[in-house]
């Protein structure tokens, strides 16, 4: 009988199956899609609700949900770290060419609120599963 790999079923997803690909591409896209809304004009850039930190939040939300999505076999710190080391050092960016630091801070802030949020759930299932009894399923 052949395992169950459909993507709701409770076998193993292959790696190389169409979501996980198209996982990987949103990934590299939302990464890419924050780069520039950082170097473009700001009068460029769309606001998507009023609050320039909850559009930190909510890129950084997607981003962290993304990158887990895009990299399912790699420890939930890993990803969190090199998404945090991402936003790091695209504000840090912003100390080149003379912006004040309050503000960096505070984009920051939400960068790794909306990092958090969406890293949260899955740590929290994670530690779950450890207490798991033997032969439940």
């Amino acid at each position: 009988m052949e395992p169950d790999r459909s993507l709701f079923g409770n076998g193993p997803y292959p790696a190389t199956g169409p979501l996980a690909v198209l996982a990987r591409v949103a990934f590299l896209g939302a990464l890419l899609a924050i780069v520039v809304a950082v170097f473009l004009p700001s009068r460029l850039v769309p606001d998507f609700v009023r609050s320039t930190n909850l559009q930190h939040f909510a890129a950084y939300y997607v981003a962290g949900l993304l990158g887990l999505a895009a990299s399912p076999r790699t420890p939930i710190r890993q990803v969190a770290f090199r998404i945090f080391a991402f936003a790091t050092v695209l504000e840090s960016l912003h100390l080149l060419s003379g912006a004040r630091l309050r503000p960096l801070i505070d984009n920051w802030v939400a960068d790794l609120g909306g990092l958090a949020a969406a890293l949260a759930p899955v740590a929290v299932a994670h530690f779950r599963r450890r207490f798991e009894r033997p032969g439940a399923g």
